[in-house]
């Protein structure tokens, strides 16, 4: 009965009114509401997943110069206890394993992401947090003026050049790696360890997850058509 289950029965329940009155809408309706109800199944969207969140593995001894972060969205919820409170659940993913990396090789992070849909951008914000875990700010790294991937790639290169970073460890969500590291080769690294995290399409399957109800497959979907935007932008420049 939750959104966007209740559509389906909505189309399905049209369709079953329209069947003696016009078939052809009937049919329309009942293909709609299959269609919404399949796309929207955690069945569907893990298997739109896993391609993209298992093209690269997890490095077991990444080395590098820098860590590079991407964000992942911010939030806005006022007063907070936690720094971490104000990172998007991505952020917050990516921003947590990076320190990790940190701690284990000392290198700095370049966080990098500008503040497309907030007032904050997502790399100060993503600062904030580490400093409150305790990582020394001389081992931060802001830029803060990208709003897309692409602008990652591309400033996040002249962030490296000035600082003498040739090899990167890149840190993003399993499903954006793919994308990431296309638009960061493009853009002129040539040494590139990815550092996927959050993967969520393994595991066993139950029977919510073949009702209505997951976003992930809009994830899915945005990360695909990006590639395919690039990879057509790329070929024709």
């Amino acid at each position: 009965m939750l959104p966007p289950g209740c559509l389906v029965v909505a189309l399905f329940a049209v369709g079953h009114y329209l069947k003696g009155r016009c078939r052809p809408a009937a049919l329309v309706c009942a293909g709609l509401a299959a269609l919404t109800w399949v796309g929207s199944t955690r069945v569907f969207s893990d298997a739109l997943m896993r391609p993209l969140e298992y093209k690269y593995s997890v490095p077991e001894r990444p080395a590098g110069d820098v860590i590079v972060v991407l964000g992942g969205g911010v939030r806005s919820p006022g007063e907070v206890f936690s720094a971490s409170e104000k990172l998007a659940h991505g952020t917050l993913e990516r921003v947590s394993a990076a320190f990790l990396l940190h701690k284990k090789t000392g290198l700095p992070l370049l966080l990098s992401s500008g503040a497309p849909f907030s007032p904050v951008s997502e790399a100060a914000a993503a600062a904030a947090y580490l400093v409150e875990l305790g990582v020394p700010k001389a081992k931060i790294i802001t830029e803060e003026a990208s709003r897309d991937t692409i602008e990652n790639a591309a400033f996040s290169r002249k962030v490296c050049e000035t600082r003498g970073y040739k090899n990167i460890i890149l840190v993003t969500s399993a499903y954006h790696m793919p994308r990431s590291v296309f638009l960061f080769k493009k853009a002129g690294f040539t040494a590139i360890i990815p550092f996927p995290i959050g993967r969520g399409s393994g595991g066993e399957h139950y029977l919510r997850d073949w009702l209505p109800g997951n976003v992930d497959t809009a994830k899915a979907l945005n990360e695909y058509l990006g590639l395919l935007y690039y990879r057509l932008k790329y070929s024709f420049s």
